[in-house]
């Protein structure tokens, strides 16, 4: 009975996916996604709490369901990685798919939350990918061109939406180093950020508020030195130190039981 419920829950995304398309991300931004982030874990605690030998929750705790959901969350993941068919995280089926993945994950977390290995690494697992799941909805990335002299505040998204920053951005000086060949090896801008004088360089981002970072992406390469603009890319993700709280607990919980090393047997001699 309750792989028949798996399938139909699977089928009916299948049929949302075919009938209105990808998954709306953004309409579940804050705070539709935190009320329902906490009604799920409600829920789930609830029935592990005083449900436990139902037997939906028999069945999201069995050896199958826990196969079942990490093999199809590996091959969705091989899948997206391997065809760099990104738009596929947006589809309702993958939705399903993770959420079935962390409703698993949690009710076998609170299953074995007294040992505290397993709590950290299964426990930062559920919140780095919980945190990338709910706060996906509030994850916002759009790009602009700063020039010389003259302060841009507005910032484009990739399906072309227009944004109006809280600040001001000015690029005031750039500089390029190139190699022998002529590739550039190190770039980098002075700007103007909120009247703050700031120095951005690639993979060096600056964050001007909690989970907003601005990032030099670009300039003109034609110009070098003497680009009259370069381009900003300014990324917004405020659910990211949840993500990097998950992924510190996975690693404590890989150096306590390298720490412990592996468990010893007794062996009788014969």
């Amino acid at each position: 009975m309750p792989y028949i419920a798996l399938i139909i829950y699977l089928s009916l995304a299948l049929t949302l996916q075919l009938l209105t398309g990808d998954f709306p991300v953004h309409f579940f931004a804050f705070p539709l996604n935190v009320i329902l982030a906490a009604l799920w874990f409600g829920g789930m605690f609830y029935l592990w709490k005083h449900k436990r030998k139902s037997r939906p929750i028999s069945f999201f705790l069995s050896s199958g369901a826990t196969s079942s959901s990490i093999i199809s969350f590996v091959v969705f993941c091989l899948v997206v990685g391997v065809t760099g068919m990104r738009n596929l995280v947006n589809t309702w089926v993958f939705v399903a798919f993770l959420l079935y993945f962390q409703t698993v994950l949690l009710l076998v977390t609170l299953r074995g939350w007294r040992r505290l290995r397993f709590l950290l690494n299964h426990a930062g697992l559920l919140l780095a990918i919980s945190s990338a799941f709910w706060g996906a909805p509030d994850t916002e990335e759009m790009r602009l061109r700063a020039f010389r002299d003259v302060p841009v505040r507005e910032a484009y998204s990739v399906d072309g939406t227009s944004t109006w920053l809280e600040y001001d951005i000015l690029l005031k000086d750039f500089n390029v180093e190139t190699y022998e060949n002529g590739v550039p090896s190190m770039y980098e801008a002075a700007m103007e950020i909120d009247g703050k004088p700031v120095t951005l360089k690639v993979n060096h981002p600056y964050s001007p508020s909690f989970g907003e970072d601005i990032y030099l992406t670009g300039y003109d390469a034609m110009a070098g030195g003497d680009s009259e603009y370069c381009i900003i890319q300014i990324v917004r993700e405020p659910w990211k130190y949840g993500a990097a709280a998950g992924i510190a607990m996975m690693l404590a919980g890989a150096l306590l039981m390298f720490a412990a090393g592996p468990k010893k047997r007794n062996v009788k001699e014969a």
